[in-house]
């Protein structure tokens, strides 16, 4: 494997472990190919998913302390869509927007819902998992640009 892919491999891995979709245009763009690519966005975001839900108390923590004086607006339109989401979706909603918001809002949006963080964990790490199934397998296998399809659509 040369030093050139196993870098690109890297950069895709660790742009998916904050967010997912730039990590899957970096892939489409260095043209990976379907396992490399898949492996890499999937890892990634499992990854991330690991590394905000289980260590998102001390991040948090971490942040408070640095910008302690933050005033939140309680009423915002932010928070209406999210108590939506939360009322109409639940995990599993808030799992599969996950990839298109980022990784650690959507952990923290989970972790709102429901404190079992292996259950998170599980539903994030499916919706990975669909989500590079979708826009690799067309993109690989049929040879479907995702791409120009979506540009069609709009």
């Amino acid at each position: 494997m040369p030093l050139e892919e196993f870098l690109s491999g890297l950069l895709v891995f660790g742009f998916s472990t904050v967010k997912y979709l730039t990590g899957v245009a970096a892939s489409l763009g260095f043209q990976q190919g379907l396992l490399p690519s898949y492996v890499s966005t999937v890892g990634g975001g499992i990854l991330g998913v690991f590394i905000f839900t289980f260590f998102g108390d001390f991040i948090n923590y971490w942040f408070n302390r640095i910008f302690p004086n933050r005033t939140k607006r309680v009423f915002t339109s932010w928070n209406r869509l999210v108590v939506r989401l939360r009322r109409n979706f639940g995990l599993p909603g808030i799992a599969m927007l996950t990839p298109i918001l980022s990784i650690p809002v959507g952990i923290f949006l989970s972790l709102s819902l429901t404190k079992d963080k292996p259950r998170i964990a599980f539903f994030m790490s499916l919706s990975f998992l669909i989500w590079s199934t979708v826009i690799f397998v067309p993109y690989y296998l049929f040879d479907l640009n995702i791409q120009e399809l979506i540009k069609a659509w709009f």
